[in-house]
């Protein structure tokens, strides 16, 4: 220690996960070289400077030793010195090979009697499923009657005829580029798949169905496909094909008529106290930045436990952000057929990254690095936090319902907009977003809530950000309590507060569009 050196609190500048574990600290604030920090009763002298949310060495890290965060590797050391700034420079992107072969059937989820007798106020349908919104939809089956459908939504809804119906909280399209113009496998079947989720979603009392006419997604092959659900969700549903009623503008004014004509029913439903068993959450992150996995993610996990712990339902998705996560979820998977499904997932995209002569790891955009994330794996470790740390009971195609309580993984992308869109498909009725930088992206009919993973994001964007994380980085506020605020915040979402993305009109909706070949 030099007499130029500054010595200050560790835990005033820097925060580990997992301290009886973790050779990596997250920097809290901007640390200039030659800072002496004491830690466990040893001293840490910074070597160089380390940029807020940038990690540094707690201890000597010996060559081809793994570098732990959350008391899981990252990568493995090159050689780095306790107070070294670790980068992708000293680590090589290489994690431990597990045994995998044993595989031992988890605990059983603690289900707690204080959340179970938590309620939310939601539509209860009349298939049993509790929705926490109530739009009237109006879906296009193909990009041809996309703009279209949208018209008649937005004229209708301008109107201010929403006035007298306190009971429906929209009337939305979801206009789309897909349904025509690609193979017709793969791709059309997703797109089904996704309209299917949408028309039987619980946020949803009303639709009214809409094609050209002799797209691939035409009522002739579509509406065989979606007929269960109009079965079985016994809400009103109407179809009209702009080709059969004479252009545009008269389908668009037959369908403002349709609508007016149905809202009355839909008006019907109103919101029942209902138990945390019928809600699912969907968890998603976007714009992440190093303390997105140290603050905003266990925070939405350990929301998401909560909610299991009550019977509750949840899902995790964006497969190419958990690269490197197969040996570490191992344990919680509910069977050895689920983990391999799992890992057929992990596998599809390593081989389609393969194909196109690149890498699942080079998921990392510019400001992910920038802030801290200096591989894929250190990515992935924090974004598998999203989905706690309960039994993974299932893993689901993209869009494919939910089929059973507790936490499931579905197939999905990096991308925002088609992730959330698969996850609303899958039955998520509401959505937990974690951002590290911010954004303002929503969904078409479910409620969508911020989670800002530093002060600064959170007082950046005030009218975007509907919860902030970072205070676990400022005001020495703990994982748990701040997963009670966001529980509550949720509960009271679920029951009509609306959340920013709602307040201005955020109704993304986006397809997956993987795999699809023009024709």
């Amino acid at each position: 220690m030099t007499a130029n050196s500054i010595k200050v609190r560790f835990e005033d500048v820097a925060i580990i996960m997992n301290p009886e574990i973790d050779q990596a600290a997250v920097a809290r604030e901007d640390i200039p070289s030659g800072t002496v920090l004491e830690f466990q009763g040893e001293i840490i002298e910074i070597r160089s400077f380390i940029r807020k949310a940038h990690r540094f060495a707690l201890h000597d890290i010996r060559e081809g030793e793994f570098v732990r965060q959350y008391g899981y590797p990252f990568g493995q050391s090159k050689g780095i010195s306790r107070g070294e700034l670790i980068t992708a420079i000293n680590i090589n992107n290489v994690l431990p090979e597990t045994d995998l072969e044993d595989f031992k059937e988890p605990d059983e989820t603690t289900y707690l009697t204080r959340y179970m007798k938590k309620t939310f106020s939601g539509y209860v349908r009349k298939d049993g499923r509790v929705g926490t919104r109530n739009f009237y939809l109006v879906i296009p089956t193909s990009m041809c009657a996309s703009e279209t459908a949208l018209q008649v939504a937005q004229q209708i809804e301008q109107n201010n005829i929403l006035k007298e119906y306190p009971n429906i909280d929209g009337i939305v399209s979801i206009p789309h580029t897909e349904g025509c113009g690609c193979d017709s496998t793969l791709q059309i079947e997703r797109v089904m798949q996704v309209l299917h989720g949408y028309i039987n979603h619980p946020n949803v009392g009303g639709c009214l169905i809409m094609d050209l006419g002799c797209e691939k997604t035409n009522y002739d092959r579509m509406f065989p496909y979606i007929a269960s659900a109009v079965g079985q969700s016994l809400k009103p549903i109407d179809w009209l094909t702009i080709q059969d009623n004479g252009g545009a503008r008269a389908t668009i004014e037959r369908g403002k008529e349709v609508i007016a004509s149905r809202l009355r029913e839909v008006n019907k439903t109103h919101r029942t106290p209902s138990p945390l068993a019928a809600l699912v959450v969907g968890t998603e992150c976007g714009a992440s930045d190093s303390f997105s996995g140290i603050t905003a993610n266990p925070v939405i996990g350990s929301t998401v436990d909560k909610v299991i712990s009550a019977k509750g339902s949840a899902i995790l998705s964006e497969i190419p952000e958990m690269a490197g996560t197969f040996s570490l979820l191992w344990p919680r998977f509910r069977s050895r057929d689920i983990a391999n499904k799992y890992k057929g997932l992990l596998g599809w995209y390593e081989d389609m990254a393969h194909r196109l002569g690149t890498s699942i790891e080079d998921n990392l955009v510019p400001k992910n690095i920038e802030g801290g994330l200096i591989n894929s794996y250190l990515k992935s470790l924090g974004a598998i936090l999203k989905g706690g740390s309960t039994i993974i009971e299932d893993v689901l195609d993209y869009a494919e319902p939910v089929k059973r309580g507790g936490l499931s993984i579905m197939q999905g992308p990096g991308n925002d907009l088609e992730s959330v869109t698969g996850i609303v498909a899958s039955g998520a009725a509401i959505v937990c977003f974690s951002t590290g930088y911010g954004t303002p992206t929503g969904n078409a009919i479910c409620p969508v809530i911020k989670v800002a993973s530093t002060e600064d994001t959170f007082n950046r964007m005030p009218e975007d950000m509907d919860f902030n994380a970072g205070r676990l980085l400022h005001e020495n506020g703990n994982i748990d309590e701040l997963s009670e605020e966001l529980l509550e915040m949720v509960t009271a979402v679920a029951s009509g507060r609306r959340t920013w993305s709602e307040v201005w009109r955020q109704r993304q909706f986006q397809v997956w569009t993987a795999g699809k070949l023009s024709v």
